[in-house]
């Protein structure tokens, strides 16, 4: 089941197949949702949020291993939005992909704040006004980023990023924050099958099997947005204007299949 919180809802697509979401669980009542996921060697993954009850315009921040990545914005309820990876100019993106951990015994590395992050993928969901539009300013490299031996906690892969592919032209859209916090905050943990199942977060394949044959039960972690937040803010000065990509449609978005493969 899809992570839900303050009428968003939020998943991850490995090679156009949403992904099983394990041990879901409330970390900030009632904005922040945190699950666990198997990721799978050198497959390629996308990201996905949808607005279900919010009356008025949300942008997507969105972290992958720490890096943030350029969101989208979304302006209603009904509609959805994905990214399959790191923007890299208005018309060019590198997709994502999970890989094996970047190891290293350089100790530069060994206290890096960064290597907390590793495994996790983040999404938060602000409310906003778009103030204005410019030309997409072309990212810099993404650093590399390395684990060291002694700091790999469990972990074996980590994201990277491939070849940049080519994609229609995108403009940026300035943006004001209209709340201090975020309206939802979506967190995925994810590790290979075999170490989830190891401790005990996924089940055993034997299990598995048997409950294959059993219906899904329903999720209790959505939290309905009081009706008081359900209508446009006017702005404020809690956070400055900031680039983000522009939402793909302003219409209804149906079900979509993103082919990464």
């Amino acid at each position: 089941m899809r992570l839900q919180a303050n009428g968003f809802e939020a998943w991850i697509n490995i090679n156009s197949r949403e992904v099983e979401h394990f041990q879901p669980e409330t970390v900030d009542n009632p904005s922040g949702q945190r699950c666990w996921i198997a990721s799978e060697m050198n497959q390629g993954f996308s990201i996905h949020w949808k607005n279900t009850d919010v009356f008025c315009q949300t942008a997507a921040r969105i972290w992958v291993d720490g890096l943030e990545c350029a969101g989208e914005i979304v302006s209603g309820p009904n509609r959805e939005a994905f990214i399959t990876g790191r923007r890299t100019s208005g018309s060019t993106i590198s997709p994502f992909k999970f890989s094996a951990l970047n190891m290293t015994d350089d100790d530069d590395f060994l206290y890096s704040t960064g290597n907390n992050d590793v495994g996790t993928i983040r999404i938060e969901i602000w409310t906003v006004t778009v103030t204005g539009m410019q030309p997409y300013i072309k990212a810099a490299p993404a650093p590399e980023m390395k684990v060291h031996e002694r700091s790999k906690k469990g972990g074996s892969h980590q994201i990277k990023f491939a070849d940049e592919v080519q994609e229609a032209p995108r403009s940026a859209a300035i943006i004001q924050y209209l709340e201090a916090f975020p309206l939802a905050t979506f967190t995925f943990k994810y590790r290979s099958m075999d170490l989830l199942r190891a401790d005990g977060v996924a089940p055993s394949k034997i299990f598995s099997k048997r409950k294959a044959s059993s219906s899904p039960q329903p999720s209790t972690s959505g939290t309905k947005i009081p009706n008081s937040k359900r209508v446009k803010k006017e702005a404020t000065d809690s956070k400055p204007g900031e680039i983000i990509d522009l939402t793909r449609s302003d219409s209804p978005v149906a079900t979509e299949i993103i082919d990464l493969t």
